[in-house]
């Protein structure tokens, strides 16, 4: 399973209809802290992706990881997760991916840097 999309490296730099791999998926208990400095125990689908330019190049053997487009701004992901699901957490991952549009994270000098996944589609 995989999916295409479009995206901008850090760099600012436009990709279009790069591969998106769900290589990870784990369910894991966190504690979060709201504005009141209470603390809660909650339940993430943490998963990690890998993407690459095209379905050719991760499907070469020899330019498999040379290859790999590094982005931090979207190659991990953490979301609500409930016991209760059915499906399984790659299942779920990929059905997230396919909405998760926007993500803000942190550069190294701390400014929010929003990156973007747009046109999302099955391969």
């Amino acid at each position: 399973m995989a999916i295409t999309a479009n995206m901008t490296t850090p760099e600012g730099i436009a990709l279009t209809d790069v591969y998106v791999r769900v290589v990870q998926a784990y369910v894991k208990k966190m504690t979060e802290t709201d504005d009141s400095g209470n603390e809660s125990s909650v339940w993430k689908l943490v998963y990690d992706v890998l993407i690459y330019k095209d379905k050719d190049t991760r499907d070469d053997k020899h330019k498999e990881q040379s290859m790999r487009i590094k982005n931090n701004h979207v190659d991990h992901f953490k979301i609500d997760y409930s016991l209760d699901a059915t499906d399984n957490p790659i299942k779920l991952a990929y059905a997230d991916l396919k909405t998760e549009k926007t993500k803000s994270t942190k550069d190294a000098d701390g400014n929010t840097v929003a990156a973007l996944l747009s046109n999302v589609k099955d391969v």
